[in-house]
């Protein structure tokens, strides 16, 4: 398909003449429109995705925006297609006719296609934060906030017997949709019928379940088999094949004549459903899912609108730690490093703190206590001297060795320090303070100094203080979710659910911005007090 028209840089006259007159001031989408030439990038910065020849396909800057307006208002396709045939709000803010018909609702789940196959679903985003910096109204280097919030997949959890024999389900029907012949030459009819519906546990014993499931695992190891042996190479690479091969892998860890796992597995790794691949199973105080993470980042300068400038999804089991350096370094790409960023404690560590400040960047959160939280005493109990290399126990003890492990990236090294086993035993806190014969040892981390700081300045008040403007995002989370849906997956699998989280946020920070230029108006028309 091809870029044959775009969208217009100005209001045409007619919608522009019945908006103004209809549509409020604050309105967010007439604030949308009037601002449009400021903040929409040209369609030719989609031109990427398209041939220069062929059929025409509407506007990809059209599709973007009407996609934003879904999520501004929680449509499907087929509504939203329709509203902008015949809403005048949505013409204003999309700078159409009052005539424009419209177009076929698919052309929506076409263009998602394209992003999902470019891998642009970003670009809007990142073309809207661009021109925002261009006007002054993101600022570059300033204060931002940080947290990650739990995504619900569409599927559900299956059962064990449900999963397997699910999983083979859909591989079957993928290989029957591509390669009829074969099925009807390799595989008995009676196969094909006994897995053309969903397995169900429902109103079964525990040991009628456990018979079903080693027949489905026989059946399924059975079926690879045949695959392999006979069917042609682009049958074997499916994707539905790949996930059955890894379902009964977990699922059957001995293979086809042992049983499945006596505990069901559970990981990073683990598949839940053949429906949705990526998504996982996780848990947060007592409560489970299937699905992702979204890790979300905005800003908070009190003198400027507060806006979405980083989003993105992880899994389910991914822990926030590990994700901040991917989230800087998309800051950085998108020259937004700030010179504050507010967290909580689960990004907090000394290497995060020491990077960021490589980066010019206050990571500002709760730091990790210094324990293990284990029984006896702990590292803040005993006095170490770094200048003279020895550390000495709370009942006066002086450490054997001291020693560096170089780090092979080129970190600061690990300091060990270990105490005389004879001392040890005879001590009287021998059993309280350890119970290894060969005496207490301790591990002084890389960045014990940048911690210890970071400890000290969290006991002031003016620090507790500025943790306060944390909280904010809570209220943000809140909003995505209640407001604009994104507790649940619109669409299946992490690419898709990428798609989701930055098309929201566009739509949020459209909105915000929609209050942020309609506030002096406001203001100057305020009754004086």
């Amino acid at each position: 398909m091809s870029l044959q028209w775009s969208l217009s840089r100005v209001i045409p006259a007619d919608t522009a003449a019945i908006g103004q007159a209809v549509l409020k001031s604050d309105n967010v989408y007439r604030q949308i429109g009037e601002h449009f030439d400021e903040i929409f990038p040209p369609d030719s910065a989609f031109s990427a995705m398209y041939d220069p020849h062929g059929r025409g396909a509407i506007p990809p800057l059209l599709a973007a925006l009407v996609t934003v307006c879904q999520m501004l208002e929680r449509v499907p396709d087929r509504q939203a297609a329709a509203f902008v045939a015949s809403r005048l709000d949505w013409k204003y803010a999309l700078h159409l006719p009052l005539a424009y018909p419209g177009f076929h609702f698919t052309d929506l789940l076409a263009f998602r296609q394209r992003l999902w196959d470019h891998a642009q679903e970003r670009l809007l985003f990142e073309q809207l934060l661009t021109r925002l910096q261009a006007l002054g109204t993101l600022k570059p280097h300033g204060k931002l906030r940080t947290d990650s919030t739990h995504v619900l997949a569409l599927v559900e959890r299956l059962s064990q017997l449900e999963l397997v024999g699910e999983s083979l389900r859909v591989a079957l029907q993928a290989v029957s949709d591509l390669a009829p012949q074969w099925i009807a030459q390799a595989l008995p009819a009676s196969f094909q019928e006994a897995y053309a519906v969903r397995q169900s546990a429902y109103r079964l014993s525990q040991a009628e379940v456990q018979r079903r499931l080693a027949q489905a695992g026989r059946d399924g190891f059975w079926f690879l088999a045949q695959l392999d042996g006979s069917a042609p190479a682009a049958v074997r690479d499916l994707p539905e094949v790949a996930t059955l091969r890894t379902v009964l892998a977990q699922q059957f860890p001995g293979g086809p004549d042992q049983p499945p796992a006596q505990k069901r597995p559970v990981g990073e790794g683990v598949i839940e459903s053949p429906h949705e691949p990526d998504a996982r199973l996780s848990s947060k105080r007592g409560q489970s899912w299937i699905g992702y993470k979204s890790q979300l980042t905005e800003t908070c300068d009190a003198d400027r609108p507060h806006l979405i400038v980083d989003i993105a999804p992880t899994s389910a089991l991914a822990h926030d730690a590990p994700q901040l350096p991917a989230i800087q370094q998309r800051l950085a790409a998108q020259g937004l490093v700030p010179t504050e960023q507010q967290v909580d404690q689960g990004y907090i560590s000394g290497e995060h703190i020491a990077t960021s400040a490589k980066r010019g960047t206050n990571l500002v959160g709760p730091p990790p206590q210094d324990t293990h939280l284990r029984p006896g005493f702990q590292q803040v109990d005993f006095v170490i001297d770094e200048l003279a290399q020895q550390a000495t126990c709370p009942q006066g003890q002086v450490s054997r060795s001291w020693r560096s492990q170089p780090d092979p990236a080129g970190e600061p090294p690990t300091v060990v320090i270990r105490f005389r086993g004879a001392q040890c035993r005879a001590c009287p806190a021998f059993g309280h303070c350890t119970r290894n014969p060969k005496g207490r040892s301790l591990e002084l981390h890389p960045y014990r100094d940048v911690l210890q700081a970071r400890r000290a300045e969290a006991a002031t008040d003016s620090y507790r203080h500025k943790m306060h403007l944390r909280a904010g995002i809570e209220a943000t989370i809140s909003e995505l979710v209640r407001t604009h849906g994104l507790r649940r997956a619109r669409y299946r699998g992490a690419a898709k659910q990428r798609l989701q989280q930055v098309f929201t946020a566009v739509a949020v920070n459209l909105k915000r911005l929609a209050h942020w230029w309609a506030r002096p108006a406001a203001q100057a028309t305020e009754p004086a007090a």
